[in-house]
Order: C-alpha cells, then structure tokens, then sequence
C-alpha cells in the first residue's frame, strides 16, 4: 500500500487521493487507537466541510464524543487537545498545497503530531478496513466547541504578557490571512497587544483568491509593495491554517525564516528556557552560529518530524523548521499565531524596528527553488542525485542524507535536494555566504536536477 501520511500528516488531491470515503474510515479507526474523546477543526478549502462530516460520521458512530470547534486555524485545534485534556484532535487542512488538496492531521493526547510508529498503526488499520460499530445506545456525542478561537485568543495573551502590560504604541502591522482561519484570531490578538493592525486577504475562501497558500518570497510580492507604501513596521504572511507564518520588515523586503528560527533560538537561550535548539536539514547556518555563541547545542532532523526529535531531548529551548516554530513551554504543536505573536510583543515592548531586533542574527544568502516531477519518478530522479551531486558540487567536507542529499562545502556553503513529501516536486536548497558561490552551486544542482529529470 502507498503510505498515507507524508512529510506532515496525509495529503492529497480532493476526491482521487483524499475522499469522504477515507474520512469515514479515519473516523471508525482513530477511537479505537487512540481512546474515544477528541476534537476536530477544519480549514477554510471547498473540501472541509464535506470531509469534516464523513469524519464526524465514523468517530459518532463507532462512539466517540467529539468537541467539534468547526473553522479554526490549526494551532487552536493542536491547543485545545491540550486545554481539555483531549484525547486526541483532527485538523482537516492540507495547510500551504493548492487548493484541490485536502488531508488530515492527527494529533494526540497533549497536543502531539503523532510519532513515526503511531502513523504506522493508522495505516495499517486503514489497510485492514476492519472496525465495529457501536450500537443505537453508544453513538457518541457531538458538542459544539467554537468558543475555542476566545479561549485560545486570552490563553496566548496571559502566556506571553509579563507583568499585566497594556502596551500603546504606533507600531502598524498588516497580517495576510491567506483567505484562511487565520483571519478570525491573529489579527485580534496583536490588536489586543497593543498594535494597529491591518487584516488583508481576511475572507475565508477555499479557492485562496489573494494568493497562493505557501508564503513564499515570490507569493509575497504584492504584500511587501503594501507594506513599503503605507509605511507599516512589520508584514505577516499565513498559510492556509496558520501553522506557519513569513516575515517582511519595514520596507517590504522577506524576512528569510531561518533567521527567525535563530532569533526565537536566542530569545529563548537567553530566558532560561532550554539549550538545545532542534531543526531540520534545509536551515541556515546562521542558528548554529547563534545558538553556539550561546553555549546551545543544534540537533537536526527530517523535515516534518522537529516533534519525534522534541519528544526525545530534554532541555529544548525551541524546535523549529522554516515557517513553523515550535515552543515547548506552550505546547508540541507548530504555531505560526504564537510566533507572530510573539515577534510583534517583542516589538512593542523593546521599541524596535525588525531589523534591530533581528542585528545579530547574520543574513546568509539563501535560495529555495522547485522543480516538477512525477511521484513514480522521484524515488529514481532522487538515487541518481545521490550519486552525484558530490562530485557536482566539490569541495566538500560532508554530506548528509537523512533527508534527500545536503552537500556541505568547507567554505560553509551547502545545498540540499530532496523529494518533496506534500507535492510532485523536487525541491532544490542552498545558501552561501557570499552571492557568487550561491549562484555558482546552485547552478550546479539546478543543471544536475534538470538533467536528471530528462534521463
């Protein structure tokens, strides 16, 4: 059978590769594994509702009670398990994919992305297509849970103001909800803050009108020409539910995330709260060098799995991949509302622009590109890259392939390829410390990628 879970959680093309009929399914099983208690949230796509009842359907009928929240970013879901001491949670999204996607992630007890393991044993059930039924007498219960959004709204606020703080300032923020849930908290909260906030792109809409899901640099063009003209502090970008967001500073120009991973690192180091600092195998150099400065220590890991490492180590001052930030005092759950959040609190309390905030963090140049390809020829197209993209590259001094081939230079320069594990692409990493060389192995791997793909 073809894995259903991918890079993070089960994603896939509404009704070929996700259907009402896989949801049903979800339903029957997941009680049976992981107790008969949960909540379930949806996105904002066509699809959502249409899965969200099949769902509601099997968990009912094979007698589970659900808290049923209805529309809501992803981290309120994730954070809700967590408040009412949930079972486990659905979230119906396929977070950053175009908008024919749609796919579920599962959460369990505590507010956990389910282990490599826990995965495995959904799966199989899903292949066994066994499950009972309960009886007219023990269909469970479905109780209406839409107050979440308010309780996670005070709950993040009493989490990060110090002091009872009301704070007053100028600071103009525009938050790009991504015609998403995003829209029905983060813009109240950071007005709560304190800060003027603009909402853009804030009408819920599965056909993501504004732009597309994924907060790409090239995505946000329009946003930083905005940001530019009003003369806003500060620009933020969601995905499609809000377990990510971009930066872009005061005129405009893309915050690289791996720079946010490193300040949130060292905001954290500095407070006390952990050294050990987790990330993934596409991320700068730049978090070492601040988080060692720090006496901290970097582990990384896949993408997609900062959770199974987080769950392991003690002492973590953040887990993180690029867009999605991990705190472990809130919760085990990526939250892209806590990060914007905590970033605009910092700026409001410290008086500062982003650039100050982030002036000892170095600025690496970076580039992230992707390329089509088929997922039956990905498994092929990646092996050769294995191969040779040593040899391509040079001067190395080692390699890495816990997750497609990171190439190290001596120089400090590396590249990553990898197969994308939400999407028919390949997916192409670098970055330098100068312009040139970036340029110069980036043309390497894009040549290597190109050629391959044609063999």
């Amino acid at each position: 059978m073809k894995r259903l879970f991918s890079t993070s959680g089960i994603r896939g093309v509404y009704p070929s590769e996700v259907s009402p009929l896989m949801s049903f399914k979800l339903g029957c099983i997941l009680p049976s594994i992981f107790g008969h208690d949960c909540v379930v949230g949806i996105d904002g796509r066509t699809s959502s509702s249409v899965l969200e009842l099949a769902l509601l359907s099997g968990l009912l009928c094979c007698g589970c009670n659900v808290k049923r929240i209805g529309l809501t970013p992803l981290p309120v879901m994730a954070y809700s398990i967590k408040k009412t001491g949930s079972k486990f949670g659905v979230m119906i999204t396929a977070s950053h994919n175009p908008p024919e996607y749609n796919g579920f992630k599962i959460y369990r007890e505590g507010g956990w992305e389910l282990m490599p393991d826990e995965e495995g044993m959904v799966e199989e059930r899903i292949l066994e297509d066994k499950y009972l039924m309960g009886s007219w007498s023990n269909v469970g219960l479905c109780i209406d849970y839409s107050g979440a959004l308010d309780e996670y709204v005070d709950d993040v606020i009493d989490f990060l103001v110090e002091d009872n703080d009301v704070i007053k300032s100028n600071i103009r923020v525009i938050v790009d909800c991504c015609n998403g849930p995003a829209s029905l908290v983060t813009p109240k909260i950071l007005s709560l803050l304190g800060a003027k906030v603009i909402a853009v792109n804030a009408n819920i809409d599965g056909f993501f009108p504004g732009r597309e899901p994924e907060p790409r640099p090239d995505v946000l063009t329009d946003l930083g020409l905005y940001v530019k003209n009003i003369g806003a502090h500060l620009g933020l970008a969601h995905d499609g539910d809000a377990d990510r967001v971009a930066v872009l500073d005061g005129k405009g120009s893309f915050v690289f995330n791996d720079r946010i991973i490193a300040y949130m690192a060292k905001r954290a180091i500095e407070r006390g709260e952990g050294k050990t600092v987790i990330t993934t195998i596409d991320t700068s150099r730049c978090i070492d060098e601040v988080v060692e400065k720090l006496g901290g220590e970097v582990v990384r890991t896949k993408l997609g799995k900062t959770h199974v490492e987080l769950y392991k180590h003690g002492n973590v001052a953040i887990a993180a991949e690029p867009w999605k930030i991990i705190n472990p005092r809130w919760g085990p759950w990526a939250d892209g509302i806590l990060t914007a959040t905590t970033i605009v609190y910092d700026l409001l309390k410290s008086k500062l622009t982003i650039d100050d905030l982030l002036k000892d963090i170095p600025n690496y140049p970076q580039v992230r590109e992707n390329f089509p390809c088929p997922e039956e020829n990905k498994e092929k197209v990646m092996r050769i890259i294995g191969e040779e993209l040593e040899r391509v590259i040079g001067d190395v001094s080692d390699v890495w392939t816990y997750d497609g081939v990171r190439v190290n230079r001596k120089s400090g320069a590396w590249i990553l390829i990898r197969a994308s594990g939400t999407e028919p692409k390949i997916r192409l990493y670098a970055e330098a410390r100068d312009s040139s060389e970036l340029r110069d192995i980036v043309e390497r791997g894009r040549s290597l990628i190109l050629r391959t793909l044609k063999s």
